[in-house]
């Protein structure tokens, strides 16, 4: 069915500025984040984590603990090992990534520091942090591998089965560089650095788990509940369906919230074996050494230009430093800043040699458009040398290489081994450019360091690539309610980007109906079969288009079965308002909520 004619009716919601459906609760403070989930007889957790970077551990003795009243469970990865299996990885598993997995907990050995060692759940979180000070743990301390220069010797090796500190090494080009670079009449080549460090939201991560009767129940899941459920039951040996995931009001996720990590193991397994909820909230320092660390990445990097600033080639080799382990992220930074290196300009000739490197630091993640981020830094940081070589203005540089609308499709290649060829499809970035110069009233304001009211200023000048709407395609169904309300289920998660609102405003303009009469759920496995969560900016583009199909499937299903109701073609009825309308008079034929009452008996 074709959508019906707007005419008369309300504008379309989307897009509008409107008061976000889910401030009131955040507001008013009755937002449920996961450290106000409570049970009667909840019972608290702590972990107990490595002070080394790398160590043996020879004992791990928990019999002080054991003996402390209110200490419910105490254990350590000795005593689970024949029940740990390694994390999986989500996304980007570069071949040779596999051999350096995480398991939940240190079992002889301890890689990084805040490594988990033993787990303790007690009556309060007071008596389980004070009885991880009775663990005698016996050290034996290895020379670490701290740096990428180190890792690259494999002198002294993070993972000794493995053999190497190398995770994956490959290589991917385009066109001829070496043709390029050899007729070039001006090259520069530099080494970048972009440090390590992490995301901090402004609530630490934590969840509750609670099984009974067979089922578990953990709250605080987010971004990836449906993966989340997948990895925790086939670590757990239970069903799939056993498990619900559900999703609390979350403060801040920054790419690093949500993966599963190793407490996402810990707490339910602790929760099966005692038979009582068990929460873990993670404190600041915890957060700082145990949560995804990210961005710790070098590149050599060359360029070939004319005089005048026309780009003729682009080479370098990028190095990333994966930490100790590799996490659900795989090997996204790394791979993507192998990709993303050309960025949106015409550079025909390209080649880059990308090495991924375990160390004895925190494991990294996705962190705010991994590999992005470092990839763009690193070329337009060349660019800029390369203009002040040459004499060249590195705004005109930049325009000039700017891929034209002309060339669109513009192929980009096979920059990832283990994806397809890829293209930008289309797109006018020189038009963009110029916008932005304009809204930034640019050359007028003060440039070159102009001293103005004591302070330096300075404009600087970059471009870059994005991409967005990863993932397959999402989850989505909308209910009808008898007293004429709406209620949508989402796959994907939310960290506070204003998905409630979003969603509402995107099924409002399909059912014609006010934003506020719809009833945003997302992120929890009981809402949907299937959902694929938020990342790579994914959750509108991907998310919000089965939002509107599922609109749309529940519109024609209101319009056909009210016209087998009162026996009219379907394309005389519209929906309007939460009712059913004869197009020819506009009179109400059937409210929504009638129907929907109607559809349940």
């Amino acid at each position: 069915m074709n959508a019906p004619d707007r005419a008369g009716l309300a504008p379309p919601q989307t897009g509008r500025a409107v008061p976000r459906l889910e401030d009131d609760r955040f507001l008013t403070g009755t937002a449920r984040f996961t450290d106000d989930v409570r049970f009667e007889g909840m019972l608290h957790a702590a972990i107990l984590r490595s002070p080394h970077a790398r160590a043996r551990l020879s004992r791990v003795d928990l019999a002080r603990v054991r003996a402390m009243p209110g200490v419910a469970l105490a254990v350590s990865g000795r005593e689970l090992s024949g029940r740990l299996s390694s994390i999986p990885m989500r996304l980007a598993a570069l071949p040779g990534l596999e051999r350096f997995l995480q398991k939940p907990i240190a079992v002889d050995e301890v890689r990084y520091v805040g490594e988990p060692v033993a787990l303790v759940v007690a009556q309060s979180r007071y008596l389980a942090e004070d009885a991880l000070e009775l663990i005698e743990v016996d050290y034996e301390p290895q020379p670490p591998v701290t740096t990428m220069a180190e890792a690259l010797a494999d002198r002294h090796l993070v993972h000794a089965d493995a053999g190497t500190n190398v995770a994956a090494r490959y290589e991917v080009s385009r066109g001829n560089p070496q043709a390029a670079f050899a007729r070039a009449p001006y090259t520069r080549k530099v080494q970048l650095r972009c440090h390590r460090h992490t995301g901090a939201p402004l609530e630490t991560r934590g969840l509750v788990a609670e099984s009974l009767s067979g089922r578990l129940w953990i709250w605080g899941a987010t971004k990836v509940p449906f993966f989340n459920r997948r990895v925790l039951a086939a670590m757990l040996g239970l069903d799939e369906k056993s498990i619900d995931m559900i999703e609390t009001d979350i403060g801040g996720g920054f790419g690093i919230r949500g993966e599963f990590y190793p407490e996402d193991f810990l707490i339910p397994w602790a929760s099966v074996q005692i038979g009582r909820p068990v929460k873990w909230i993670e404190d600041r320092r915890e957060h700082l050494l145990a949560a995804n660390h990210a961005r710790e990445s070098e590149c050599e990097l060359e360029i070939a230009m004319s005089l005048q600033g026309e780009i003729l080639g682009l080479r370098g080799r990028a190095m990333a430093d994966l930490g100790a382990y590799v996490r659900t992220g795989g090997g996204v930074a790394i791979a993507r800043t192998g990709q993303y290196l050309p960025g949106p300009y015409r550079i025909a000739d390209y080649a880059c040699e990308v090495i991924a490197l375990v160390t004895d630091k925190t494991p990294v993640g996705t962190y705010r458009g991994p590999g992005r981020y470092e990839a763009n830094f690193f070329r337009e940081r060349l660019l800029d040398i390369a203009c002040a070589d040459l004499g060249l203005d590195p705004v005109a540089v930049r325009e000039a290489n700017l891929i034209r609308p002309e060339e669109m499709p513009y192929p980009i290649g096979r920059l990832v081994p283990i994806e397809a060829e890829s293209a930008y499809e289309r797109g006018d970035y020189r038009s963009g450019f110029r916008q932005a110069l304009a809204a930034l009233d640019y050359p007028t304001r003060p440039r070159d360091g102009a001293l103005i009211d004591g302070l330096r200023h300075g404009v600087g000048v970059a471009c870059f690539t994005e991409s967005s709407g990863g993932g397959r395609s999402e989850s989505a169904r909308i209910r009808a309610r008898s007293d004429g309300r709406f209620e949508i289920y989402s796959g994907v998660a939310t960290m506070g980007q204003g998905h409630e609102t979003v969603f509402a405003q995107i099924a409002a303009d399909e059912l014609h109906c006010p934003v506020d009469a719809f009833t945003v759920f997302h992120g929890s496995t009981t809402g949907v079969e299937e959902g694929w969560g938020t990342f790579h900016s994914r959750a509108v583009v991907v998310g919000g288009s089965a939002v509107k199909r599922a609109a749309e499937k529940l519109r024609e299903s209101l319009l056909r079965y009210a016209a087998a109701q009162c026996a009219r073609p379907v394309d005389s009825l519209e929906l309007r308002d939460a009712a059913v309308i004869l197009r020819e008079d506009q009179s109400t034929i059937l409210d929504v909520g009638r129907l929907a009452q109607a559809a349940e008996d």
